[in-house]
């Protein structure tokens, strides 16, 4: 019996206090493949570096904070604009950035890679975007952006475009704006179906692939100037009046650059970066057809081609095209967010003159 009132004995009156209830543990939250401190010291040095007359007039200054697909751009942009007169590049500083870091056991192997997402300078309020990934090609190395592209997201001021916004490069861009990155605590979510996420690179580039008149006979993403509406200015260039039916033009992609990451948006849709190559081949119709480059052509200045007249010419062009995949519960096809298809990056080009 005193055993039994010794266990009953603390819910008197003048019993001792009762043992609490012990708190369940909060895992702390994963690690991550860079924390944000140092991110944001990676950002803040590419920002600084990428407004520098080194990076747009020496090959070698894009090294510093770049590699990939970006890194050649910016080689051969200054290569172009070092014999093209045309208007420079406008480089617009960047501020507000947002991380999308993934955590280390997404990423168990290298590369590694983050994303940013920040504004333009004096663009804060608007839907523009720049989206840089950021890539580490092995432990201790250093982390360069290897891609640049933009994408519209919530703004605080209404569009005025109907289709698509024009962001402070070359980049055309999806008016309606992407959701926000998924996360998991402070850890970015990357798709878990990202290789077939991928894939739609390749769909692009094949879609993007053709040799005129001719064009795709099925559009696998959702119509508008950013797919189709691409397809039918690049067939535009065999419709030029003087040129129309004499000279061919053959448009190929692949897709370049580092496997990069897939992510997650709250919204259920994956967000995926292609890196792409695009040669562009023309060719008169027979051997007594040629042709003539303007004076304000890149292709033109790189090739000496002022006055002159040739036969085919052939230009390999750097591009970046940001596509959405809907949700697996959402069926319907793909979106084009943004690219730069209109205005790649020449990166070289060669010719045969006429007689």
């Amino acid at each position: 019996m005193a055993g039994a009132a010794g266990c009953t004995g603390g819910n008197g009156g003048g019993g001792g206090a009762s043992a609490e209830e012990p708190k369940p543990s909060v895992p702390p939250p994963p690690p991550l493949v860079i924390t944000q401190a140092e991110a944001e010291k990676v950002f803040s040095r590419f920002e600084w570096e990428r407004r520098t007359p080194a990076v747009w007039k020496d090959t070698d200054g894009a090294a510093k904070v770049a590699t990939g697909p970006l890194m050649t751009e910016w080689r051969a942009d200054a290569a172009v604009h070092a014999v093209w007169k045309g208007p420079q590049h406008v480089v617009s500083g960047l501020v507000n950035p947002v991380f999308a870091i993934p955590a280390e056991r997404d990423q168990p192997s290298y590369p590694r890679s983050f994303v940013t997402l920040s504004k333009a300078n004096g663009g804060e309020s608007g839907p523009a975007t720049a989206v840089h990934y950021f890539v580490q090609e092995a432990p201790g190395g250093e982390w360069k952006a290897a891609v640049e592209t933009w994408v519209a997201t919530a703004a605080s001021v209404p569009l005025v475009s109907e289709n698509v916004l024009y962001a402070p490069t070359a980049v055309q861009v999806r008016k309606d704006p992407v959701a926000a990155v998924s996360r998991n605590a402070d850890a970015a979510v990357l798709s878990p179906t990202a290789a077939t996420d991928r894939e739609a690179c390749g769909r692009f580039a094949d879609y993007l692939s053709f040799t005129t008149p001719d064009e795709p006979e099925t559009a696998p993403f959702a119509a508008g100037p950013l797919t189709d509406g691409v397809v039918g200015k690049l067939g535009e260039k065999a419709q030029e009046p003087k040129l129309k039916g004499l000279v061919t033009y053959a448009f190929e992609h692949e897709v370049t650059g580092p496997e990069l990451p897939v992510l997650k948006l709250d919204n259920g849709a994956s967000l995926v970066a292609c890196p792409l190559l695009r040669e562009e081949r023309a060719k008169g119709k027979n051997s007594t057809v040629s042709f003539s480059f303007g004076d304000a052509s890149q292709q033109g200045a790189l090739l000496d081609a002022k006055g002159k007249w040739w036969r085919s010419s052939n230009a390999k062009l750097s591009l970046t095209a940001l596509i959405e995949l809907p949700p697996a519960d959402t069926p319907g096809p793909a979106q084009v967010v943004a690219c730069n298809c209109a205005e790649p990056q020449l990166l070289e080009v060669t010719g045969k003159p006429a007689d």
